[in-house]
């Protein structure tokens, strides 16, 4: 992998932040002016290895074998096995939601859960959630800004876990429209950013002591519109990317005294994670970069007073928006993936293609549409039924529980997995006797990019249009 140059305009820290959050943490001005670490998180649905020597350590807060950092910054865009899914470049600390989730998920009881990610885009600690509760259970994945909720959508579909429901809705709508539905919300508030004044300096420009405050309003709103969603019992995780009370500690006090919640916490925090209070109460957890690798991060955990179950999602069967295919059309999509790993349910959408879902996910999508919620991507996309026969979709190749032995795979150098992923058509690049006759699995290091169909001496290259890869 090639070292990736970056450059930013030096912009110093804001003074009123000197004066206050830095000057209570002596060393934190000084690593804010540092190099920021570089790390990654493995999909475990893939298995892939990281080159040994692009391997600094592992993320201590992350399970074994899960995430790393790197020992520089590669060009990630050269990557392919970065296109298809084989890890995703998260920001370390914020991997911490995955190890709050993995202590909350015991108490939640069992069966099929429904995680709510309200602040999704572009996708990091969703693909991480799908990770951690498994394929049975269900995550939302909400982002209220549209073309931030199409990345979002276009992540989850590389990552290929098929346990995520993509939307782009208020808060408000999920607690007027499912109230006590979700058994765990994570909240990752729009905030300030002061952890990130190391990687972004437009962070620093744009901070003032003013902003602080109506941030921590807005978090405040954000809370509230999509409380009533979360089941009595069921566990928020609240999340900033900045080190101010105001956004952090004071937010999860008001949270737990006039929204009804327990602060929960959790002993044998991994070193350099720092504690915080109000009141003389925990409330969360601090991120230095001084103390840690990693950003400027906080979270905490609050449990809804109650302890009702949440509330059913129903069967969807009949579900105009979502009907369920005939059972030859079915038994058509089920050649294509694997019987372990792949969905319990197959329909069509309205925009004509069959898609595949657990039936949890299937019935939570069915609530989603009656719900009116605006609906980008759910399950997998496997693709269009034509006289009985399917036409694979590209998200269908990106799938972990695709069935690699209904199609020809084609293995290709790393070279000639870049020429695909521009969609390009060179022979010198990508020769066509590369490719079977008909349609095949482009595949680089093991993992599946798209899809490519030979006829003759040429070959179509099927990858999106929309998705190609121009700047390496």
């Amino acid at each position: 992998m090639a070292a990736a140059y970056n450059r930013e305009a030096c912009v110093p820290l804001p003074a009123a932040f000197l004066g206050g959050t830095a000057a209570a943490q002596p060393g934190l001005a000084e690593a804010l002016d540092g190099q920021a670490p570089v790390s990654v998180r493995l999909n475990p649905y893939k298995p892939y290895l990281l080159p040994e020597s692009a391997v600094a350590g592992p993320v201590a807060w992350a399970e074994e074998g899960e995430a790393f950092y790197l020992a520089e910054r590669p060009v990630f865009t050269a990557d392919p096995v970065f296109h298809g899914g084989a890890y995703y470049v998260q920001e370390a600390a914020s991997m911490f939601t995955g190890w709050l989730l993995r202590r909350i998920l015991p108490d939640l009881g069992g069966g099929e859960l429904r995680v709510l990610d309200l602040c999704a885009a572009p996708g990091g600690k969703t693909t991480h959630i799908a990770s951690v509760v498994g394929t049975r259970d269900v995550v939302v994945a909400n982002e209220v800004i549209r073309p931030r909720a199409k990345i979002l959508a276009e992540n989850v579909q590389k990552w290929g876990s098929g346990n995520i429901a993509v939307t782009s809705n208020d808060p408000a709508d999920f607690g007027e429209r499912l109230p006590g539905f979700f058994d765990a919300v994570v909240v990752d508030a729009p905030c300030s950013g002061e952890g990130m004044f190391r990687k972004d300096h437009g962070a620093r420009a744009e901070w003032s002591p003013e902003n602080v405050l109506l941030c921590a309003a807005r978090q405040r709103r954000i809370v509230s519109d999509v409380w009533d969603a979360l089941r009595p019992g069921g566990v928020m995780i609240y999340s900033t990317c900045t080190f101010n009370a105001a956004e952090d500690e004071e937010n999860v006090l008001w949270i737990a005294d006039e929204l009804g919640g327990e602060i929960l916490d959790f002993g044998a925090l991994p070193e350099g994670i720092v504690p915080g209070y109000g009141g003389g109460r925990a409330a969360g957890w601090h991120f230095f970069p001084h103390l840690v690798p990693g950003e400027g991060f906080f979270a905490a955990a609050i449990c809804k007073n109650g302890s009702s179950v949440g509330t059913p999602a129903g069967r969807a069967k009949n579900n105009k928006g979502l009907p369920l295919l005939a059972k030859n059309d079915a038994a058509e999509i089920r050649r294509w993936v694997d019987g372990a790993a792949g969905p319990e349910c197959f329909a069509t959408g309205g925009d004509g293609m069959a898609y595949g879902f657990s039936q949890a996910l299937y019935d939570t999508v069915g609530a989603l549409l009656q719900g009116r919620f605006g609906l980008l991507y759910s399950g997998v996309q496997v693709g269009e039924l034509i006289r009985g026969a399917l036409k694979p979709a590209h998200a269908l190749a990106l799938y972990h529980g695709l069935e690699r032995g209904t199609v020809n795979v084609a293995e290709v150098s790393d070279g000639a997995a870049m020429e695909y992923l521009r969609k390009g058509t060179s022979t010198a690049l990508l020769p066509a006797d590369s490719f079977a006759e008909g349609l095949n699995l482009v595949s680089c290091q093991g993992i599946a990019l798209g899809w490519a169909k030979r006829i003759g001496n040429r070959y179509n290259n099927l990858y999106p249009a929309n998705w190609r890869v121009l700047n390496y």
